[in-house]
């Protein structure tokens, strides 16, 4: 598979999702949106694609963690029937989701904590199982924009009134130029954990130390929730460093986008 159409199926599957929210928040049934229900929409494109709709499970036992599940896995061309395979080594992609919610941007959240756990899952498989690994986050654009992004609404006041300026909407010939000119701002929590431009990557290192003054959090309470399935053959050291990389993002700044969508490549750095 070329390299083109590689990154035209992480492109086509963050439209995707982008369209699908915005589908469900037009018809009024934004409240019913979960994790869960993302699996359905990505799950078309990659068949759209070129996958066979035979090679993808949607929500599979995590094979190295005991009582966990993966939202979206892709076996190899050699599996018929993927509902019946037992052989993890045929797994070929993992991919995680998340929705962006006001809880993420606090540190001592539950939110932010599940987050942590989904890119150091997702790390971990990568490192013991060398599975292709990715993660997805979505949601309203101002919500992806304000808590995932970190990036803060510039308001104006006039006569009193606080007034957010309208999103600017790009021609399709300039909207390469727009997103080099107007970029995502980064500035909050996951700022130092992926890259908002398409190709840049980030390395973090998280430790066994690093907590909360409330009580413990990151890889500390990680550790403590999962457990392993075979540990004998794997086990937790005390820190793991990880490579995020940006390959499909929302552009910023599009005045008819509902929703935004990004999705980043998760590697361990041994």
């Amino acid at each position: 598979m070329s390299n083109r159409v590689v990154e035209d199926k992480y492109t086509s599957i963050i439209d995707a999702v982008g369209y699908w929210l915005g589908y469900q928040f037009k018809i009024g049934r934004e409240q019913l949106i979960h994790e869960a229900s993302l699996r359905y929409p990505i799950a078309d494109t990659i068949t759209a694609k070129g996958i066979s709709v035979n090679r993808i499970i949607l929500e599979k036992l995590h094979p190295l963690f005991k009582s966990k599940k993966i939202d979206l896995v892709i076996f190899d061309e050699t599996v018929d029937e993927p509902a019946t395979e037992n052989d993890d080594t045929k797994l070929k992609e993992v991919y995680e989701f998340k929705l962006a919610k006001s809880d993420m941007a606090k540190e001592q959240s539950d939110e932010h904590q599940r987050i942590f756990d989904d890119v150091v899952r997702l790390g971990y498989y990568n490192k013991w199982g060398k599975k292709e690994c990715y993660f997805l986050m979505c949601g309203r654009y101002e919500e992806f924009k304000t808590y995932f992004v970190g990036q803060e609404r510039v308001m104006k006041n006039e006569a009193g009134k606080n007034i957010v300026p309208v999103r600017r909407k790009a021609k399709q010939e300039n909207l390469a130029q727009q997103i080099l000119d107007d970029p995502w701002k980064p500035d909050g929590l996951y700022k130092d954990w992926f890259g908002f431009k398409i190709g840049e990557s980030k390395t973090i290192e998280f430790t066994i130390n690093q907590s909360m003054p409330t009580g413990t959090w990151g890889l500390k309470r990680f550790q403590e929730e999962y457990k392993i399935r075979n540990e004998d053959k794997h086990f937790f050291s005390n820190s793991i460093k990880i490579t995020t990389t940006c390959l499909a993002i929302t552009p910023p700044g599009e005045k008819n986008r509902t929703h935004a969508a990004g999705i980043w490549k998760v590697e361990s750095i041994n």
